[in-house]
């Protein structure tokens, strides 16, 4: 019987508004899964904070909301379905910026690297300016984007604590067949 009570509070749970039927009133059950749902997403402030203090870090964010998908799988489908969401988004966020920082690296070094040597007969001197603007470039993108990947993060916890339905473009749409919804 409690099973069932469950079932029906989870199904209620996904529906559009995830609002109770009383008085459009979020039950309590509704407003704690729409908690720990927010902070499965909010847990990407994690792997920005830890992972500007040392690189390992970044990993703290997409553990706690896999710890979250774990312990949550078999009790709430709707804090499952975001907490695994959320893991996926981090985790995609993580090794884009890892290969987008490798890839502007390289190109500023080779910048530099043939603006020094063509420098010995004056042409180099000429690129240098494009070799500070490709610089400057890796600085903002290297700073910008994990803002807006920290935004977006953070957007969706709030969407989702106010009791909306949030997916991530197809991250979404995968972890939704992935876990059953």
């Amino acid at each position: 019987m409690a099973e069932s009570v469950r079932e029906t509070m989870e199904e209620k749970s996904m529906d559009a508004k995830f609002e109770s039927p009383v008085n459009g009133d979020p039950s309590p059950t509704l407003t704690r899964e729409w908690t720990m749902a927010a902070l499965a997403h909010a847990s990407v402030a994690l792997a920005l904070v830890f992972g500007t203090a040392g690189g390992i870090g970044a990993l703290i964010g997409p553990a706690v909301a896999l710890a979250m998908y774990l312990g949550q799988r078999d009790r709430s489908r709707f804090v499952a379905f975001h907490a695994l969401q959320a893991c996926i988004y981090q985790v995609i966020g993580i090794l884009l910026y890892v290969a987008s920082a490798a890839v502007m690296a390289t190109a500023v070094t080779a910048a530099w690297t043939v603006s020094g040597l063509l420098s010995a007969v004056l042409i180099g001197f000429l690129l240098m300016p494009l070799a500070l603007l490709l610089t400057l470039f890796m600085v903002m993108v290297l700073v910008g984007v994990p803002l807006v990947w920290l935004g977006y993060g953070l957007y969706a916890a709030y969407l989702v604590y106010q009791g909306r339905d949030f997916r991530y473009g197809v991250i979404g749409e995968w972890v939704e067949r992935e876990v059953n919804i």
